[in-house]
């Protein structure tokens, strides 16, 4: 095979779940290391507590291996560590400001998961099935998912199917420190998600795909360490995605391209645009290299109940500024080296900067100063026998 012809199949690989049905022959090993650090809250909006946020630490290791020539077995684990402190609450002074109420002492937890994935391919599609589970100090949540494909037209079309469902429970830390933690221990949450997709090779060098979800979670939905959050016991949420890949021959290159749609019952209305340049540069002292640059786009609509009063109204209501009106930019470099067939390391780094004015409300839009900015460096390396 010629080496752009090779490298245009690798480059559109990722495009959906499924193009050649045939599971992979070799097993392999991956370990990835992250740090992620969010940048501390500003000190004039802070009214009490630490200025410090997250910094979580995370280790995560995957194998999986082909079993019987049919089966793929797949094993996922990892286990992150946590500090900093966190926003309890934001509501507009008498100055017309938004001030931050965050946690006193710094927050010190483990969260560790696992994941367990069984896939049976056939000669026009793929059958699979997994299970996860995770645990932490105040939240366990344990979940099962069923995914399908089938190819159509010679492998051109293939069609993508999958449902989901998990169950959680939580059990707030330091319940004597508010009515709200207290009310939250022992209750639970569920959420059932589905997708249709299907895709659509066009050439030897483009992949189309479109996909639609739903989902629905219940139960117990409100973030017991705030001190007002009072949410809806029910949320639907609307998907639409598309994507798609395209291999630049003259360059050696591949373009990845996503666009998603959201849409929820508590108003949220949200837009993703994702690009994304793959670039093989070829030999360098006598190793192939790969390198990625990629930036993501965010937009989205404040919830019907998001408010910065500094009192409960007994209805739906919460400071959150996840449901406040906001955008986000996200800059991303990695670089991938290709040490032999059996060996590769690869190394990114990321950049989240979001703010009111690029939300859906522009410079209308609330005060949010809990928002997060955060920066992600990660390192990996993948081991093929």
């Amino acid at each position: 095979m010629k080496s752009s012809a090779k490298s245009a199949l690798l480059a559109l690989a990722a495009a959906a779940p499924s193009y050649g049905l045939a599971p992979p022959q070799e097993a392999q090993l991956q370990y990835r290391v992250s740090q992620y650090q969010e940048n501390d809250m500003p000190a004039n909006r802070v009214a009490s507590g630490s200025t410090q946020r997250y910094q979580i630490s995370v280790q995560q290791l995957q194998w999986q291996t082909p079993i019987a020539g049919q089966w793929l077995l797949n094993m996922q684990g990892s286990y992150e560590s946590l500090s900093g402190a966190s926003p309890q609450q934001t509501f507009e002074n008498s100055s017309g400001q938004s001030e931050v109420i965050m946690s006193g002492a710094s927050i010190n937890e483990q969260r560790s998961d696992a994941q367990l994935q069984l896939s049976r391919y056939f000669s026009h599609g793929t059958l699979g099935g997994g299970l996860y589970y995770s645990t932490e100090n105040d939240y366990q949540a344990q979940a099962w998912n069923l995914a399908g494909s089938l190819e159509l037209w010679s492998g051109m079309t293939t069609l993508n199917a999958g449902l989901s469902q998990s169950d959680d429970r939580l059990n707030p830390s330091d319940t004597r420190l508010s009515v709200n933690r207290q009310l939250a221990d022992d209750q639970t949450r569920s959420r059932q998600e589905a997708y249709l997709g299907i895709s659509q090779i066009l050439n030897k060098y483009e992949v189309l795909q479109l996909t639609l979800g739903y989902s629905q979670s219940s139960g117990y939905l409100s973030d017991p360490y705030r001190n007002i959050d009072l949410r809806p016991d029910n949320r639907d949420s609307q998907t639409l995605t598309l994507m798609y890949r395209f291999f630049m021959k003259p360059w050696n290159g591949a373009a990845h391209w996503n666009y998603r749609l959201y849409h929820d019952s508590w108003g949220v209305d949200s837009h993703t645009l994702e690009l994304r340049w793959y670039q093989n540069l070829g030999r360098f002292i006598g190793r192939n290299w790969r390198a990625n640059i990629g930036s993501r786009f965010y937009r989205q609509q404040a919830a019907d109940f998001y408010s910065l009063a500094s009192s409960a109204s007994g209805n739906a209501q919460s400071s959150d500024a996840r449901l406040s009106a906001y955008g986000a930019i996200t800059l991303e470099l990695g670089i991938d080296l290709l040490w032999s067939h059996a060996l590769e390391f690869s190394l990114s780094g990321q950049s989240y900067r979001s703010r009111e004015s690029w939300g859906a409300q522009g410079s209308k839009a609330a005060e949010a100063p809990a928002l997060v900015n955060y920066q992600l460096v990660s390192a990996g390396v993948l081991y093929r026998y």
